[in-house]
């Protein structure tokens, strides 16, 4: 019994030293973290700042060409200024007003995508840190445990109660918890940093977790065309619309231009309406406006191709996270019904056993170890579950 008092002491004293370094950290919720990343994120930032370019660029869909100053000497005795201007047929304007617009909502379908992705790595990555802090906890406990096996097997071997080999064996396994708590440490400060970059802190490795790893609540996944509000999904159907649009643009250059101008010919009493030039521009060279539409067909079916291209790769991947979210869900139902009940009892016997003293320290450690192999099996199981469950609402675009 004094073992297992020295065994808790120990456990208690190394998690007190990890809530210590736990106070120097900054701990935040996922939706803390998503807050910030939306308004810090480099990429968010781009994105907004796109919008804003092709927004500014509306304006110059009314393309109107630059006057042109002439002078002439009509009489033969003076220059005479005048000035001419050509205008499109107006609907050619309104063309490509209306692909602007449709570039503006493009673009602003392009920041929902880059948003989409980067709530997705900070929901992976958010998960990650939750479940190295389990992990690193557990193996706090194991290591206290083994350090104890150790010393205890340390005693037994000189007293001649068991072998070199045993002696090793524990050892063996000491260094091995040892070597893998550094291991977890690594990794979590590597996840903090991640953390910190997809925030927009890249200085900040001061990053935490507020929530302990939980099972993630995913909605029905039964549903047809489930992914329809993806916005990479949303982007080729935008860009089917706007290839259309520009479709339109080209063949709107085939009507005829306005000329209006002006420029007095006659003797300074000429009306004006005799000084007015008017006329109209016509598309004789009729190969280059067919080239440009038949290019722009085949630049429509390109992208609808793409567009079904894109359909089918997200089918895929959304059959395989449904595939997924059975297959880790399955193993949850496992933890939670048989393996985590039965890891509770063997604790239980094994201190009782121990008490009783039908098993030596060696033995009840073991089983000690064992059930720890468990609730490491279980905390895998729900990160994978969890971050193919938020591989789930990647897909859906929430």
């Amino acid at each position: 019994m004094k073992q297992v008092t020295k065994s808790i002491c120990a456990i208690l004293l190394l998690i007190q030293g990890l809530n210590l370094e736990a106070q120097n950290l900054k701990s935040m919720s996922l939706n803390q973290l998503l807050e910030q990343a939306q308004k810090s994120n480099p990429s968010m930032l781009l994105a907004e700042q796109r919008i804003e370019k092709v927004r500014k660029l509306q304006a110059s869909a009314f393309n109107i060409q630059s006057p042109e100053v002439l002078f002439e000497a009509p009489t033969s005795t003076e220059l005479r200024p005048g000035v001419l201007q050509n205008i499109d047929f107006p609907t050619r304007y309104l063309r490509n007003f209306q692909t602007a617009k449709k570039e503006t909502q493009i673009t602003a379908i392009e920041k929902e995508m880059a948003w989409n992705e980067l709530r997705l790595k900070i929901r992976l990555t958010y998960t990650e840190l939750q479940y190295l802090k389990e992990v690193y906890e557990s193996y706090l406990q194991q290591d206290s445990l083994l350090e104890d096996l150790v010393e205890v097997t340390g005693i037994r071997h000189q007293v001649g109660q068991i072998s070199a080999l045993e002696k090793l064996n524990a050892e063996a396994q000491y260094k091995e918890i040892r070597y893998q708590l550094g291991q977890v440490k690594t990794r979590l400060q590597t996840t903090r940093l991640s953390l910190a970059l997809l925030t927009g802190n890249p200085s900040d490795s001061s990053l935490n977790s507020s929530e302990a790893l939980a099972k993630a609540q995913v909605q029905s996944p039964l549903q047809e065309d489930a992914f329809a509000g993806n916005p990479q999904n949303k982007w080729y159907e935008q860009n089917i619309s706007l290839q259309h649009s520009k479709l339109k643009q080209e063949r709107s250059g085939w009507f005829p231009g306005l000329v209006v101008g002006y420029l007095n010919q006659g003797p300074d009493q000429t009306p004006l309406n005799y000084r007015m030039r008017y006329g109209f521009t016509l598309p004789l060279w009729f190969w280059q406006n067919i080239s440009k539409v038949g290019a722009q067909k085949k630049e429509l079916e390109i992208a609808e191709q793409q567009a079904l291209v894109n359909r089918y790769g997200l089918t895929g991947v959304y059959q395989e996270t449904l595939s997924g979210l059975k297959q880790y869900g399955e193993a949850l139902n496992y933890y939670e019904q048989t393996a985590l009940p039965q890891a509770s009892q063997l604790a239980r016997e094994a201190r009782e056993s121990y008490r009783l003293g039908s098993i030596g320290y060696y033995h009840y450690l073991i089983n000690l170890q064992q059930v720890i192999k468990i609730r490491l099996g279980y905390l895998e199981a729900l990160k994978n579950y969890n971050q193919t469950a938020y591989t789930f609402q990647f897909l859906k675009g929430e």
